[in-house]
């Protein structure tokens, strides 16, 4: 789950990374409350990354606090058919990638649009949704499922609310929202005041460890275009059985103090004044570099410079309904270049401050196994650089952790569980798909299987641009290949050939031999690009498992989704 940067390096699922509180969006619709003569309520939640089980689960212990009894369940492991005796459901939903439901969760979305019309008559509903503003398609997975539970004659509670990243602020009135509309009479929630500052707020959080790097080495060879970096953390505090092949590693990031000086300069703004951020003093730059975003824009930044600078097309496209537009202009620019393109008067610095969003971990797939390598974590990362407004710009984690963080350097960092990308029990084959850094969670599953000694057998499907350049842990996958680890190993090196070739035309040249697989039971991995590699891959085991099993179309589509429900066919894309 490697994070891929874009320009203004968007996480890893839409709205779905913990931060801190912004406004919320509601949709118009009517209202339902009453009385819940069962006691029970369901809470379901559909996450990628945990925020949005981080808020079913408080929403959970809120209605067990007042007297009802929760069931706080992810969508990836429910049947829609258990709404069919469900009185009141709460739905928690992150949009992933740009404005899809989350992986894991896709087949109950799609079960539900599905359903019968009116089938849900009996059911009261109501839908918080996070999402990331800077998305043309924001918290497009909660207006889905608000949309499809509408249709099938279900009732809303309260309108549905649609929350950017930091999501804590309206997701706690919402909670409390919900609660008065069930119980019909005013509610105190009992939430415990938090840490105040912003470092003791993450640490409680994220629950943070310290790492210190102890490898730092470039994988790809002179000439790459890339310079893929293999990154080594010891970590001293960390359990015997932190982390699973399979897991993510949550890393604490901070702002280049170049970029920092740039938006001081470009905004008049004095370094050294003091602002608060949760209840705490610090200054300016202090908080700039450590915990704001100050790359990427949204539409809060884009409305309220445009109020600073007066500039009405900035205020109008910030609340225009043409989304499109919208993130055009947030694409293209960084905060920066928004602040030189249309300068304001110099700002109070606390009013500046309010502009921005919080600086969000960054999360990356673990490339390693404990049993292999005691006390340590292993990430593959590639550094993302780009051009933009005549100057060089690079990703906020990836140009510090490939160019300002030396062997000794130490980071602050969490375990992140991916409990719905997991190797299955031994001797049970797998097949592994990736492309790029997409290889990381493997180099892990492999060294788990050496480790244990499992037997079963391992494919692995691997793709990158030039093989005597790209070739990610080529040393590594060929040991695996002589050991017997790894049984396969098939690579698609897309520019080493006239017509370029990528892991799905591997795929479908061994369409007989992977059905084969399949049939004895092999569990399909796929990791990488969301944006193009995954869904060229689903559309060839889609070929795949048509051409090589004698099934129509659709019943290709049903076999793969039977697959993913029986936690055969797991995706971990970015």
């Amino acid at each position: 789950m490697t994070l891929s940067e874009s320009t203004f390096e968007p996480q890893r699922g839409q709205g779905d990374t913990l931060g801190e509180s912004h406004v919320a969006y509601a949709n118009g619709g009517q209202s339902s409350v009453g009385n819940v003569p069962s006691g029970h309520v369901t809470i379901l939640f559909a996450t990628e990354t945990g925020a949005s089980e981080e808020v079913a689960n408080a929403l959970g212990k809120a209605i067990d606090q007042n007297g009802l009894t929760s069931r706080v369940m992810d969508m990836a492991d429910a049947d829609i058919s258990e709404l069919g005796e469900t009185e009141i459901a709460l739905f928690v939903a992150s949009t992933t990638g740009d404005g899809d439901a989350p992986y894991a969760a896709e087949s109950f979305f799609a079960a539900l649009g599905a359903a019968e019309a009116g089938s849900l008559g009996h059911l009261r509903y109501a839908v918080l949704a996070l999402g990331d503003s800077t998305y043309e398609h924001f918290c497009a997975a909660g207006r889905r499922l608000d949309t499809s539970l509408a249709a099938l004659g279900a009732k809303r509670i309260l309108d549905r609310i649609d929350c950017d990243i930091d999501y804590e602020e309206p997701a706690a009135e919402w909670r409390a929202a919900i609660l008065q509309a069930i119980l019909q009479k005013p509610v105190a929630l009992q939430d415990a005041l938090g840490p105040s500052g912003p470092a003791a707020a993450r640490r409680e959080k994220y629950r943070l460890i310290e790492g210190v790097v102890v490898d730092s080495r470039v994988l790809t060879g002179p000439g790459s275009s890339k310079a893929t970096r293999h990154l080594a953390l010891e970590l001293p505090e960390l359990a015997d059985a932190a982390y699973e092949p399979g897991d993510a590693l949550g890393v604490i990031v901070e702002n280049d103090p170049a970029l920092v000086d740039a938006v001081l300069e470009a905004g008049g703004l004095d370094a050294k004044a003091i602002v608060t951020l949760k209840g705490e003093s610090l200054p300016l730059d202090e908080a700039l570099r450590l915990y704001l975003d100050i790359a990427a824009v949204t539409p809060r930044f884009l409305e309220a410079w445009g109020a600073a600078s007066h500039n009405d097309m900035l205020a109008g496209v910030a609340l225009a309904p043409d989304a499109g537009e919208r993130t055009a202009l947030m694409r293209n620019h960084h905060i920066v270049d928004i602040m030189r393109r249309y300068p304001a008067a110099p700002l109070d610095a606390q009013i500046f401050v309010e502009m921005l969003r919080p600086l969000q971990p960054r999360l990356y797939s673990i490339a390693s196994s404990l049993k292999a390598s005691p006390r340590q974590v292993h990430l593959t990362i590639a550094p993302v650089s780009y051009s933009l407004w005549g100057e060089q710009r690079r990703g906020v984690a990836t140009g510090q952790l490939c160019e300002r963080t030396p062997i000794g350097s130490r980071l602050q960092v969490y375990v992140h569980s991916n409990a719905h990308f997991r190797l299955p029990a031994a001797g049970v084959p797998i097949i592994m798909i990736g492309a790029g850094t997409g290889v990381a969670p493997y180099l892990g599953f492999l060294q788990e299987r050496a480790a244990q000694g499992d037997g079963g057998r391992a494919w692995l499907f691997f793709g990158e641009r030039n093989r005597s350049t790209d070739f990610l842990y080529e040393e590594e996958l060929n040991a695996f290949l002589r050991s017997g680890v790894l049984t396969r190993l098939d690579t698609a090196f897309s520019r080493d050939e006239t017509n370029k070739v990528y892991v799905q035309h591997r795929l479908l040249e061994q369409t007989g031999e992977l059905c084969r697989w399949i049939a004895e039971g092999a569990h399909i991995f796929v990791c990488g690009d969301a944006a193009n590699m995954a869904p060229d891959v689903h559309r060839a085991l889609l070929s795949v498992i048509q051409t090589g099993m004698g099934l129509t179309g659709s019943a290709a589509e049903t076999f793969l989704g039977t697959l993913q429900s029986e936690g055969r066919y797991q995706r971990d894309v970015y």
